[in-house]
């Protein structure tokens, strides 16, 4: 009885990280399968769009977190080098992340279409800037004033701090910065009689082939990972 409870249990954790990494897979075939437009040739009567063109203001700019870049969009991450982990004994630990937009104009050769990204599922497939700093380096005054207004991020344990190769942060940056060139797909709306890309967009600086290439290699370790819980958890109720 006890062995069929806990592969239940292996089984339903391991369902939900195989949602958690195919998820973001979904909108693949649909990428792929899209003609790639212009940007003004994009009508509202389309309601999944691909698009590709330079990112523009429209208005305000952002100050993105670690760099300071002036940008239209940013995603950022935090991960600390641990001990503990799945399957892994010295791994990225996940300590803080946030997304901040603005809408932005993206240009093509015959016009332009605005863009207004969604910021409740907001996410970047774009090339990451990444800040490398050691548990026992000062780090640089944008870093310093970011950690200090960010309750949840705590400075490194010092149990951490004396263990060889530990305590290692990765301040990671994705942006869209402007003029430069993206892919952009997703939904259309009418807003004020204009066609507006919105909601939950696909940003890439990549093609779409190299887009469904660097989503597909994310999945395949939770997608491993669950596949491991779920045959744990079979064995589990057969024996």
């Amino acid at each position: 009885m006890i062995l069929t409870v806990v592969g239940l249990g292996f089984i339903t954790l391991g369902l939900a990280i195989g949602w958690y990494g195919l998820r973001p897979l979904t909108v693949v075939p649909r990428v792929l399968s899209a003609s790639v437009q212009d940007p003004s040739t994009i009508t509202d009567d389309e309601s999944f769009s691909v698009c590709r063109g330079v990112a523009n203001e429209s208005g305000e700019t952002l100050s993105a977190p670690f760099t300071g870049s002036r940008c239209l969009g940013f995603e950022f991450e935090v991960t600390e080098r641990q001990p503990f982990g799945i399957g892994i004994p010295w791994f990225q630990a996940h300590l803080d992340d946030g997304v901040a937009t603005r809408p932005f104009t993206l240009d093509g050769p015959r016009g332009g279409l605005d863009v207004v990204p969604s910021s409740k599922r907001f996410a970047l497939d774009t090339e990451s800037t990444v800040v490398t700093l050691g548990a026992n380096e000062t780090p640089s005054e944008r870093i310093q004033r970011f950690v200090d207004v960010r309750d949840d991020l705590e400075p490194v344990a010092k149990w951490i701090q004396i263990l060889p190769g530990l305590g290692t942060r990765r301040y990671v940056e994705r942006r869209i910065d402007p003029g430069e060139e993206y892919l952009v797909a997703g939904p259309t709306e009418r807003r004020q009689n204009e066609v507006v890309l919105t909601g939950d967009l696909v940003i890439t600086d990549r093609s779409p082939g190299r887009f469904a290439s660097k989503r597909l290699r994310r999945a395949a370790f939770p997608t491993l990972i669950a596949g491991v819980f779920i045959v744990i958890g079979v064995g589990g109720i057969v024996i």
